[in-house]
This record gives structure tokens, C-alpha cells and sequence, in this order.
């Protein structure tokens, strides 16, 4: 953890204000087809709750879409968002563990940069994570933001060691 903080500061700016930080990360998956089932719910709950090391929040369906068969209230989805040293902690583990266990693994594509450097990207596999013990077939969508960065973020990546083609 204190590496990549050591890296950041080396890169940073004069000026405080634009001083580049990684904020959160978001770690999000969708069940809205199996929004029914209560004790799938339950499994992915309890799966991101392991690989998070927080406990996560349900996102709720806010307006009824027939074509989707979905009504107001039902769950959509599970997400959680780590800060500070949980998110350090969950950070590096994607680098060392998880993303090396994913199969024919080549990198991440720039497209999944946002004009604001944020980084957005899917694990279509749940078992990669390590002493993972349920058989649940899921993706996570993560989402990594970073906060005062205004163009060089490719660098910023780099300098973390994030594995970008």
C-alpha cells in the first residue's frame, strides 16, 4: 500500500489542489434476472461481502419496465464501495492474485478509460478470487476512481502498476 502511495506522491503536482489520488473502488454485479430467487440473492451477497471485506448495499429497481417484467422495489443489483485502507487492501489483491488467475489475460484497453480517468472494467468469473468457496456463476464490474486528474491519467496507471494494454 505504501509503495503505490510513495509512487503517487512522486508524480504528483506543485500545487495541492491537483495532487492525484485514487478515491474508491466500486464493485458492483447485476441480478436482475434472478432478482426472484432469495437464496441466490443471499449467495451473492454473501460472495461480495467475502471478496470486499465490507458489507454491501442492495440497488433497488426505481421505475417498473414491463418489457423487463421488473416492478418498483426489487433488487437489481449488489454493490459496495471501499475507501482508504480497504480499498488499498482489495486493490492490491486484484493486482497480485486476481488478475493474474484470469484465463488468456493480455491487459485492460484503454476504451475502458473514461474521459475523467476513471477506469471501468469486468471479471466474467467470480472464481478467480482467491479461497473462494461457493459455486456461484457471476461477473463483478469494478469501477476504480480517481479524484484531481485531468489528462495524464494513462501514466497514473502505469505508475500503480495497473496492467493496461
Amino acid at each position: 500500500m505504501n509503495e503505490y502511495k510513495i509512487k503517487i506522491k512522486e508524480f504528483s503536482l506543485k500545487n495541492k489542489i491537483y495532487n492525484l489520488k485514487l478515491e474508491k473502488i466500486i464493485i458492483h454485479t447485476g441480478i436482475a434476472k434472478n432478482n426472484k430467487d432469495k437464496i441466490f440473492i443471499k449467495n451473492v451477497f454473501e460472495s461480495i461481502e467475502y471478496i470486499s471485506g465490507q458489507k454491501p448495499i442492495f440497488s433497488k429497481i426505481k421505475k417498473s419496465i414491463s418489457n423487463f417484467k421488473s416492478k418498483i422495489g426489487e433488487v437489481a443489483g449488489i454493490y459496495t464501495t471501499l475507501r482508504k485502507i480497504k480499498m488499498w487492501n482489495f486493490y492490491h489483491k486484484l493486482i497480485c492474485v486476481v488478475i493474474p488467475r484470469v484465463k488468456e489475460f493480455k491487459g485492460i484497453k484503454e476504451k475502458s478509460i473514461d474521459r475523467f480517468g476513471n477506469l471501468h472494467f469486468g471479471i466474467t468469473d467470480i472464481s478467480v478470487f482467491p479461497d473462494f468457496y461457493k459455486e456461484i456463476n457471476i461477473g463483478l464490474n469494478i469501477s476504480i476512481i480517481i479524484k484531481n486528474l485531468k489528462n495524464n491519467f494513462k501514466n497514473f496507471y502505469k505508475i500503480i502498476n495497473f496492467p493496461i494494454k
